[in-house]
């Protein structure tokens, strides 16, 4: 079968600087198998994610790839970390006739055998994650035993609160445009926004503002 157009896919679990030195190196692999690098798409989100909540790759899946292209991936786990959500991902593209490749997985040139190495591997994957997920649960609770368990340093201080807020207060911006502009994850501003600046529900209105909705006359 000949391959019409390749893309690549990366993906990291949260913007960091040592994320950010994750997506180069996964970006050069993909570049030095062959993928232009106009053609990668990067996302920051976690593998645990259903498919359809990850939105740059829906766009890959959706928009671009098309018959006889190529989907490359650095580790099968970019795309999932879930089997069932990866048997999805497999039943789509094996639908469009897409070859998939990871780099971490022999590849054949026929898809049938393609997608039983894929959906193996994926298997695997899911287990090995659940089974580092247990050892630090683990680990977490023989340091809590020792006293010694600090838990994870947050990134929230006082200049991220003040940005936050001059942002979505100033600026008017959504929480997306406040991720990218920190470079913090959304989670961590919806954390920002109702822990220390006083929003509350989806809506992202202050309790004041709901006070005042609550005693207009009616």
């Amino acid at each position: 079968m000949e391959i019409k157009n390749k893309y690549g896919y990366v993906r990291i679990s949260s913007k960091s600087q040592e994320s950010n030195s994750s997506i180069e190196s996964q970006k050069q692999q993909l570049i030095q198998n062959g993928i232009e690098e106009e053609n990668i798409f990067v996302e920051v989100g976690s593998g645990a994610n259903e498919i359809k909540n990850q939105s740059v790759f829906q766009k890959l899946i959706n928009q671009k790839l098309k018959e006889n292209d190529l989907l490359m991936v650095t580790k099968i786990d970019r795309c999932s970390r879930n089997t069932l959500e990866f048997l999805k991902l497999q039943d789509i593209l094996f639908k469009k006739n897409i070859t998939f490749v990871p780099l971490d997985l022999p590849t054949s040139v026929d898809l049938a055998t393609n997608k039983v190495m894929a959906t193996t591997l994926s298997a695997m994957a899911e287990f090995e994650n659940n089974r580092r997920k247990e050892r630090q649960k683990q680990g977490i609770q023989a340091a809590q035993k020792k006293g010694k368990y600090q838990g994870r340093k947050t990134m929230i201080n006082k200049t991220l609160i003040q940005k936050v807020k001059h942002l979505k207060e100033r600026k008017n911006l959504s929480v997306t445009g406040i991720s990218k502009l920190t470079r913090v994850s959304c989670p961590t501003i919806y954390k920002v926004l109702r822990k220390h600046l006083g929003y509350v529900s989806n809506r992202l209105v202050k309790t004041t503002e709901i006070k005042e909705e609550t005693n207009e006359p009616k």
